[in-house]
């Protein structure tokens, strides 16, 4: 056909390319790879193992498609691509120096391997061959089998030992890592293979990239029978219940989702853990969504006919916390997954093993769509009704039940006399509290064009409203500390250009631990709200040890020690405005200041593209009942 071009005549155009703009080295010939395969972006910390590839990103390449953003911490280099995948679901490139800068960002990798989102890896080592080493610093900066560190928690890894090898070896990990399911790969590079020049050796031949990306476009559907058999067993069902888990960030796939559930008049859960899913305000969503099971959830499972999970997390422990002492699960459970791919012997993010009445080994996205592929009279399920959307969440941040009962203050199902004193305290008192952050945070922002990149483990489900796909980003996979700042950074890159706000609520403890990340939102003008929930402490392991010294009869008065962030405590404000961010005054202490300042601070944040901190201490009124459960 006129117009096109032969996969062959593509190969040829890169090859003539490299010539043209001068590249002479391997370096410039791995770039010119990683600009063919669409990554706009490398997060970097400055390492010479790699300056061969540094030089020809910035002098081949001329810092574009893709840019340098420095970093500060090989950490974040990986956490700034994680979030950026979690929005976009398409990897970015983080480049992590020798052994060493692959050690600082093992914790990072561990996060998008559990949060399953792609990110390529670039790592570096060598000479390989010690005759070129030179003396102490490539030694301990060499290792044999690098890969080793990170090899239970990636998806591929690969050490290339010519520049052939290396343009090969980058289009099979970026196409793997893109793949449902997807996970971080690592290709690490021999610094001489870099330093090569490419006259002396065979000209390179690079792939037709597209070829190669294909399954990407399109990942596997069930099949004919297995939907069949769904649709059949959905339409026979008295109460259905969807759990939707990992699912796609695409518009079109979240009104599918809510088709589908309409469809069938099945009720809905969702997981704090993972992105929004499901409008959590839709009359279909029977509770509010966890991190753990609820009572509230529990009840619904429970009385549910027909399970189908849509990739949902951890299936097996939801199931046994609803279903206690080995009590084996009445209903029909279908369960959708390509996650089993990934599972080892090494890391347990596989759970525990689900009963499962029918296992569909396909992606989610398709099933979705499969289902609604041939009409269907939409049918009533035997669920009883649900309250109106806006009467659904109690004070307790947690649903009504779906039975539809009513919950009257202060003796409302799953509140405790304490928790009805805390309340009464917060209406007495000009202290903050997570719920006021909540109300401040909606009164200030409209939650159609606000993305909540992360949420404090003390956010009660309640309080999110997720009206769009990119309401809310989900947690980091792994639960450790300290990726919240360089994935708020790597998401709110990847909403630079949409009409979507980049909001970030972050605990403390999890800000000052990674909070050199927002340096590179700074640096490269990146726009950003991050508010820190500020209760002086790592207050989840407060948690943890009052319930150890409860156990043990010790001083539950004792529990800060250790734990505590205080004397002296932090000046946040300080701290970030010297990172380059802006800040409105200080610490925001009373309740009744605190949306106005919100509202300023996503003003700016439009106005200017500026990074903005602000800093709230709020008063740490434990957690919600699930979340305590869960300890």
């Amino acid at each position: 056909m006129a117009g096109t071009t032969t996969p062959e005549q593509q190969r040829h155009a890169s090859s003539e390319r490299l010539i043209a703009r001068g590249g002479a080295w391997g370096s410039d010939a791995i770039v010119e790879q990683l600009s063919q395969l669409g990554l706009r972006y490398v997060a970097l910390v400055p390492g010479s193992s790699y300056r061969g590839v540094h030089d020809s990103l910035v002098n081949y390449n001329h810092n574009s498609d893709p840019e340098i953003l420095m970093c500060l911490h090989e950490e974040h280099c990986v956490a700034i691509a994680h979030g950026y995948a979690k929005v976009t679901e398409r990897p970015m490139a983080a480049a992590v120096h020798a052994n060493v800068g692959l050690m600082h960002a093992t914790m990072a990798v561990y996060n998008a391997f559990c949060d399953r989102m792609p990110v390529v890896i670039l790592g570096a080592t060598g000479p390989v061959d010690a005759a070129k080493r030179r003396p102490w610093i490539d030694w301990i900066h060499t290792s044999t089998d690098q890969a080793a560190l990170i090899r239970p928690f990636v998806k591929f890894d690969d050490q290339p030992h010519s520049v052939q090898a290396s343009v090969d070896s980058l289009v099979r990990a970026t196409a793997l890592a893109s793949q449902i399911p997807r996970a971080p790969v690592y290709v690490c590079l021999d610094v001489s293979v870099q330093e090569g020049r490419l006259s002396d050796q065979p000209a390179v031949r690079f792939p037709t990239t597209e070829r190669y990306l294909h399954q990407v476009a399109c990942p596997p559907g069930a099949a004919a029978e297995d939907v069949e058999r769904l649709r059949d067993r959905l339409s026979a069902s008295l109460r259905p219940l969807f759990l939707f888990g990992r699912v796609s960030r695409s518009r079109q796939s979240w009104d599918n989702r809510v088709r589908l559930a309409e469809q069938y008049d099945a009720r809905v859960l969702t997981d704090l853990k993972v992105s929004a899913a499901f409008p959590t305000q839709h009359r279909l969503h029977a509770c509010a969504p966890s991190v753990f099971c609820s009572p509230q959830m529990s009840e619904v499972i429970r009385a549910a006919d027909v399970i189908v999970s849509f990739d949902w997390v951890d299936l097996a422990g939801t199931l046994q916390a609803a279903y206690p002492d080995g009590v084996e699960p009445s209903a029909h459970i279908v369960h959708i997954s390509l996650d089993s791919a990934l599972h080892n012997g090494w890391s347990k993010d596989h759970f525990g093993h689900p009963p499962v009445d029918h296992a569909v080994s396909a992606d989610v996205d398709n099933v979705v769509s499969a289902l609604l592929a041939t009409p269907t009279m939409k049918r009533s399920s035997s669920w009883e009704v649900s309250p109106p959307a806006e009467q659904q969440a109690n004070g307790n941040g947690q649903h009504a039940p779906v039975n539809g009962t009513s919950q009257a203050a202060p003796k409302a199902k799953g509140i405790s006399a304490d928790q009805c004193e805390d309340q009464l305290a917060q209406e007495t008192d000009n202290r903050i509290y997570m719920n006021d952050l909540a109300d401040a945070l909606y009164s200030a922002l409209d939650p159609d064009k606000t993305c909540l990149i992360r949420l404090p483990l003390g956010w009660k489900g309640g309080d999110l409203k997720a009206t769009h796909p990119l309401a809310y980003l989900g947690q980091d996979g792994g639960a450790g500390v300290g990726s919240g700042p360089g994935m708020a950074v790597g998401a709110a890159l990847a909403l630079r250009d949409t009409e979507y706000l980049p909001v970030a609520v972050l605990g403390d403890g999890d800000f000052l631990m990674g909070s050199t990340a927002i340096w590179t939102a700074a640096r490269y003008r990146i726009p950003l709200l991050i508010v820190v929930a500020n209760n002086a402490s790592f207050f989840n392991d407060e948690v943890h040890q009052e319930r150890v010294a409860r156990t043990r009869g010790r001083p539950v008065e004792n529990k800060g020690i250790g734990i505590e962030i205080n004397d002296p405590l932090p000046d946040i404000t300080q701290h970030a405005a010297s990172l380059g961010a802006k800040v409105l005054g200080g610490q925001v202490t009373e309740r009744a200041k605190l949306a106005e300042t919100l509202r300023l601070a996503a003003s700016q944040v439009r106005r200017d593209g500026s990074l903005v901190v602000v800093d709230v201490q709020v008063y740490p009124d434990g957690y919600s009942t699930a979340l305590e459960a869960g300890k």
